[in-house]
């Protein structure tokens, strides 16, 4: 599990939103791999909830491993949602295997007051 925010942020068009304080961190699964990217270690389902808030209308969206999630976007002075991600393989030491990474992302140029994810490993 994980729980991460920021406070002020600033973030360009088709930018990642940095999360810059981590408030839960329990075990491995999800982790801060920087300040924009949340790397996914293990298979199964994650339940990810986003939420920011902005002086002009905002639109927030998920993207997995570069790929925008339709189903999680969001518009407005606060925008937010909330998704499920599910994962097909575990990052390991293998030399073939890699993280699931996701991002949240601002589709236009935007000031947040604030910004805050939760992921959840549900199964």
């Amino acid at each position: 599990m994980l729980e991460a925010y920021s406070l002020g942020v600033s973030a360009l068009a088709g930018a990642a939103i940095p999360f810059n304080n981590v408030t839960v961190e329990k075990g491995c699964t999800a982790v801060l791999a920087s300040p924009a990217t949340i790397q996914l270690n293990k298979c199964g389902v994650y339940m990810v909830a986003a939420d920011a808030s902005a002086a002009d209308a905002a639109t927030i969206q998920l993207y997995k491993d570069g790929v925008a999630q339709p189903q999680a976007q969001s518009t407005g002075t606060s925008p937010s949602f909330t998704t499920l991600v599910q994962v097909s393989r575990s990052n390991n030491d293998c030399a073939c295997s890699s993280p699931t990474l996701i991002q949240v992302r601002s589709a236009g140029a935007a000031t947040f007051t604030d910004a805050n994810i939760v992921v959840t490993k549900v199964c």
